[in-house]
């Protein structure tokens, strides 16, 4: 479950721990044991001779690694550049990187290892919606920071966490309209079961509802599935006008190609989380012409996201296009390196008041900032998929999203 230095090697981490100067800050200890009962500690701060230190959960391992990979480089590449302007509070900031295998109860484990163990100040991290709650409630416990970077709602409630993701109906308002006036009111739902599928898809069905369209099919599968011809076979008697997805990782890959395979890419719309760029690699063609609607691209024509685009190809090597959760991860953890610097402190509660208050302002998916229900809202698009993986704007809405449902209903 830990990462070693040479997994991660690339031209940025080299960066980074010829910055900082503590390689020790990267390598943990080999003991994963849980930590024992009684009151979690945290939340205080470190000694003011100490630097601002991140824990970083990422599923390197099992179903999500797409996703975890993409928001590990992104994080890395925020802390390098915090580091070569400064770092925060006048020292270098430091990270432990763990991976919890898309798994809660690593996850649990892990973020209390990560508060009691290695003193973090701040947790970055995870993918799935029940490794999310697993990580708020240890967080919360030991009044720690914690913050993610998937999309999704994120429908956890607590003091300290604070969702980098694009919520959902930032991701549907948009979308559904296009969908329903391109192809019609008849829709078949499909995602994996686990919580951001459900929440994605409760909230799907009351736009649809009130938009007049009818869903006439809901089905979900465990992560991990490969065959999803069942699936597909309950689609064709179901016979919607178009298919909205919330299939993830490797499984996103395999539901699309079967789907082609099957004439309903050709038959029927499609669209949904299936379609975002972390899968992109494996499905090429077969999106070309499909559409969705998100935060980020790497086509966006803006200075910072040119400079982040030119970054992240060059230390990866990576010529497939650039997912949204690497671009949150980045701006999350840029903003919440102001907001410490701002604070003044590594203290939990002074982190958060000022990172309740603060904003990115012309960064690479251009602004954002906390809404009162603590989402991160920034202006979306509605992106087409073209030759060689371009998710080009054709569309734009702004932050302003209505129909949000309260993250801590």
């Amino acid at each position: 479950m830990e990462t070693s230095n040479t997994a991660r090697a690339g031209r940025g981490m080299t960066a980074l721990r010829r910055t900082t100067g503590i390689v020790a800050a990267f390598a943990l200890t080999s003991s994963l044991a849980a930590c024992s009962g009684g009151a979690i500690g945290g939340g205080d701060g470190q000694s003011a001779d100490e630097a601002f230190t991140v824990g970083l959960i990422a599923p390197l391992t099992g179903p999500v690694v797409q996703e975890a990979t993409a928001m590990q480089r992104g994080f890395e590449l925020a802390i390098e550049k915090i580091n070569q302007e400064g770092g925060v509070l006048g020292k270098p900031v430091e990270f432990v990187m763990v991976d919890d295998q898309a798994d809660a109860a690593k996850s649990t484990q892990l973020a209390q290892r990560l508060i009691n163990q290695d003193k973090v100040d701040y947790i970055f991290g995870t993918v799935p919606g029940d490794t999310t709650a697993a990580v708020a409630q240890v967080a919360e416990s030991a009044k720690v920071p914690f913050s993610s970077a998937i999309l999704g709602n994120a429908g956890v409630c607590g003091e300290y966490f604070f969702p980098f993701g694009e919520p959902n109906a930032a991701l549907l308002n948009g979308l559904l309209p296009q969908m329903i006036a391109d192809y019609g009111t008849s829709v078949a739902l499909i995602g994996n079961d686990y919580a951001f599928p459900h929440g994605y898809f409760d909230d799907a069905r009351t736009l649809l509802e009130e938009a007049g369209a009818t869903v006439v099919l809901e089905e979900y599968s465990p992560l991990g599935t490969a065959d999803w011809q069942p699936v597909i076979s309950k689609i064709n008697a179901a016979s919607p006008d178009w298919v909205l997805t919330a299939v993830v990782g490797a499984d996103a890959t395999a539901l699309v190609t079967q789907a082609d395979q099957a004439g309903i890419l050709d038959t029927m719309g499609f669209t949904g989380v299936s379609l975002i760029a972390d899968f992109y690699p494996g499905l090429t063609e077969r999106t070309h012409g499909l559409s969705l609607v998100g935060r980020y691209s790497d086509q966006l024509d803006n200075d910072a996201n040119k400079k982040f685009v030119e970054t992240f190809r060059s230390t990866y090597d990576f010529t497939d296009p650039i997912p949204s959760v690497a671009a949150n991860a980045y701006e999350g953890m840029l903003l919440i390196a102001a907001a410490v610097e701002k604070a003044g402190s590594t203290a939990g509660e002074k982190i958060i008041k000022a990172l309740a208050e603060s904003k990115i302002e012309d960064g690479v998916f251009g602004s954002g900032s906390f809404n009162e229900d603590r989402f991160f809202m920034t202006e979306t698009a509605r992106f087409e998929i073209g030759e060689g993986g371009a998710y080009t704007a054709v569309e734009t809405f702004a932050d302003d999203v209505e129909g949000l449902t309260p993250r801590c209903a």
